[in-house]
C-alpha cells in the first residue's frame, strides 16, 4: 500500500522576469527615496559627539545663554570625571538621554526669560534639579547646580515677597540633608533658618497648583521647614549626647518647639523623650522620669504603638536606675506584651533583650539567658509571634487567601535585625558565662573533698573542656567523698563486670554492690541462695579478678 502523506514537491523559486534598463532605474530610485533624509543637522550629529552638536545647536537657534551654560556643565563634568577615583560620576557625554532632556528643559527656561516671566523660569530650573536629584549619586552635582541656578533666579522674583526664594532654598536644603546624610548640617541648618525667619506669620503654601493638576499638597513652608529644623536639630542633640550632655538636653528643647511650630504631634513627642534622655544621662532621675511621662500621655492620646512602646523602655531605665527592678521589669514586660499584640518584632525584641539584661544584673543569669536568647531568635524573625498568632494567622490566610496577615508576615520573614541580633547574642553568651561561673564556684568548694570534682577543674585550666559536660572517664574515678563513694576496688569491680558478658546489670547491683550497713549485708547474704547455679560463672570471675590484682600488684 502507498503511504497517504507524500512528501510535497519541492516549490521553484519565483523568477522575476528580465531587467530592462528602465526597470533598474526605478527601482533605484524607488531606493533613494526610501532613505532617510539627512540635513545639515543629522550629518553634524553623524560626525562629532553628541555634547558639541548641541552646544552648536543651541547657539545657531539663538539660545546662547544655554549654550554657554551647557558648555560649562561639560566642563565641569569632564573635570569630575577626570578626579573620580572610584568611578561613580555620570559621564554627561555618554548619555544621550540625559542631555536631551537637559537641552529641552534648559530652551524652555530661556523662552520664559526672554518673555520676562521670571517664575516659570525658576519652577523651571526648580524641576530639573528635583528630577536630577532622583537620578542615583553619580549625578548629584548636576541637581546642586540646578538648585543654586534656580536660587539666583528666584532672587530677582520679589512680587510674592520673596515666597519662591524660600521654596527654592527649603527644596536645596532638604536635598542636602537628604543625599548627604554623613555631611556637616550647618549649611542646611543656615539655610532653613532664614527660611523659617523670612515665611513667619505668611501663609505661603509649599507647592503650587501646575496647569492641568486639581489637586495639590496643602502643605505650608513655614511648617515644612519646622519639620527640617527639627530633624536637624534632633540629630545634633543625637551627635553631641556623649560629649556635652547639657548642650544636647538645649537643643532638643529647641527641636521641640520647631515641633510645636509645625503642630506635628509625633515629632513633638520625639523632641521631648530626646530631653528625658539627656535628664537620664546627666541623672536628673526625678525630671526625666516626668519627661518620659509626658511623651507617654502624648503617645496615649495619639494611640502611637511605637512611641508608647520607645516610652516605655526608657521609662524602664529610670526605674532601673532607682534601683526599682521590679517596676522596671513590669514596664518592659507591658512593653513586650504591646508589641505582640501589635506584631512589632524589632520593639518586641527590644523588650526581651532588656528584660534579660536586667536579670542579668539582678544576679539571676538563667532567667537573663532565656530572655536573650528568644531577644535572638526575635530579631532574626524566628518568633515574631506566639504559637496563637501564628495558628490563627495560618487559618486566616486559609479562609481568606492572600490577606493583609499574610503580607505582614512575609515582610518580617525577610527583615532581619543583623546589629539587634549581634548585641542579643553577645549579652546571651556573658549571661551563659555567669551562669557558668556560679557552678565552677561550687565546683571549687566540692573539690575540698572530691576528687572529680579536682579532675575537672585540671582538665579546665589545661585543655578548656567544660566541667559541665559528662564524661565517660569520670565514672572510672576513685572518689571517697559522700557523693560518689567509690574505692579503687570499686572502679575494678566495675571494669570486671563490664568487661565480661556473663552478667547483667541486675546482677551487678544484687551481687557486688557497695554495702553500708548491716541490712545491706544481710541482702548480700540472701542473694547468694539465688545464685547457687552459677558457681562457675563466680568461680571464673574470681579468677580473672585474681590475676588482674596479681598484675597490679
Amino acid at each position: 500500500m502507498e503511504d497517504p502523506q507524500l512528501p510535497k514537491k519541492r516549490q521553484l523559486p519565483k523568477l522575476m522576469a528580465c531587467m530592462t534598463k528602465t526597470s533598474l532605474e526605478n527601482l533605484r530610485n524607488r531606493a533613494l527615496f526610501s532613505l532617510e533624509a539627512l540635513d545639515a543637522k543629522g550629518i553634524r550629529r553623524r560626525k562629532r559627539p553628541l555634547h558639541q552638536c548641541l552646544i552648536l545647536e543651541l547657539r545657531e537657534s539663538g539660545f546662547f545663554e544655554s549654550s554657554d551654560y551647557l558648555q560649562d556643565l561639560i566642563y565641569d563634568n569632564i573635570q569630575l570625571v577626570k578626579n573620580d577615583d572610584i568611578g561613580i560620576v555620570v559621564d554627561l557625554r555618554k548619555r544621550e538621554d540625559y542631555l536631551e532632556h537637559i537641552c529641552a528643559g534648559l530652551i524652555q527656561a530661556e523662552k520664559y526669560r526672554d518673555k520676562g516671566d521670571t517664575k516659570k523660569e525658576c519652577l523651571e530650573l526648580l524641576a530639573l534639579a528635583i528630577h536630577y536629584a532622583e537620578m542615583g549619586k553619580g549625578i548629584l552635582w548636576l541637581a546642586e547646580k540646578f538648585f543654586l541656578a534656580s536660587i539666583a533666579v528666584s532672587s530677582q522674583y520679589l512680587i510674592d515677597g520673596g515666597r519662591q526664594k524660600g521654596c527654592c532654598k527649603y527644596h536645596y536644603a532638604k536635598f542636602l540633608l537628604d543625599k548627604f546624610p554623613g555631611a556637616d548640617p550647618e549649611e542646611p541648618f543656615v539655610i532653613l533658618t532664614e527660611v523659617r525667619d523670612c515665611a513667619i506669620g505668611k501663609d505661603w503654601p509649599l507647592y503650587e497648583a501646575v496647569e492641568g493638576e486639581e489637586r495639590v499638597s496643602t502643605e505650608m513652608l513655614f511648617s515644612a521647614t519646622a519639620i527640617q529644623l527639627h530633624r536637624v536639630l534632633v540629630n545634633k542633640a543625637r551627635t553631641c549626647r556623649t560629649k556635652e550632655v547639657a548642650k544636647s538636653e538645649t537643643l532638643a528643647r529647641l527641636a521641640e518647639r520647631r515641633a510645636r511650630d509645625a503642630d506635628d504631634v509625633p515629632k513633638t513627642a520625639e523632641a521631648i523623650i530626646e530631653i528625658g534622655i539627656s535628664q537620664l544621662m546627666m541623672n536628673n532621675l526625678n525630671n526625666a522620669q516626668k519627661t518620659f511621662e509626658k511623651a507617654f500621655r502624648i503617645h496615649t492620646e495619639s494611640n502611637n504603638i511605637e512611641g508608647l512602646c520607645e516610652t516605655k523602655m526608657h521609662m524602664a531605665a529610670v526605674m532601673q536606675r532607682l534601683g526599682e527592678y521590679e517596676k522596671a521589669a513590669k514596664l518592659l514586660t507591658e512593653m513586650g506584651a504591646l508589641a505582640m499584640e501589635h506584631n512589632l518584632r524589632r520593639q518586641l525584641g527590644q523588650a526581651l533583650h532588656l528584660l534579660g539584661e536586667l536579670h542579668l544584673r539582678s544576679e539571676r543569669p538563667e532567667l537573663g539567658t532565656q530572655h536573650l536568647t528568644e531577644a535572638f531568635h526575635c530579631f532574626l524573625g524566628d518568633s515574631c509571634l506566639s504559637d496563637a498568632d501564628t495558628k490563627r494567622q495560618a487559618e486566616t490566610a486559609k479562609k481568606d487567601g492572600d490577606d493583609i496577615d499574610v503580607i505582614f508576615e512575609e515582610e518580617t520573614k525577610g527583615v532581619v535585625y543583623e546589629v539587634e541580633a549581634e548585641q542579643s547574642r553577645l549579652m546571651m553568651s556573658i549571661s551563659a558565662g555567669q551562669e557558668l561561673m556560679a557552678s565552677y564556684f561550687n565546683l571549687i568548694r566540692e573539690a575540698r573533698k572530691c576528687s572529680i570534682a579536682k579532675i575537672k577543674i585540671i582538665e579546665w585550666k589545661l585543655s578548656k573542656s567544660g566541667w559541665w559536660v559528662k564524661r565517660y572517664h569520670h565514672d572510672l574515678l576513685p572518689c571517697l567523698c559522700p557523693i560518689h563513694k567509690r574505692s579503687p576496688l570499686d572502679i575494678l569491680r566495675i571494669q570486671l563486670l563490664k568487661e565480661s558478658p556473663a552478667f547483667s546489670q541486675s546482677d551487678v547491683d544484687t551481687s557486688l554492690g557497695r554495702t553500708g550497713d548491716i541490712q545491706d549485708i544481710r541482702k548480700l547474704r540472701s542473694s547468694f541462695g539465688s545464685v547457687e547455679g552459677n558457681k562457675s560463672k563466680y568461680i571464673s570471675l574470681i579468677s580473672i579478678y585474681c590475676i588482674k590484682t596479681f598484675r597490679f600488684a
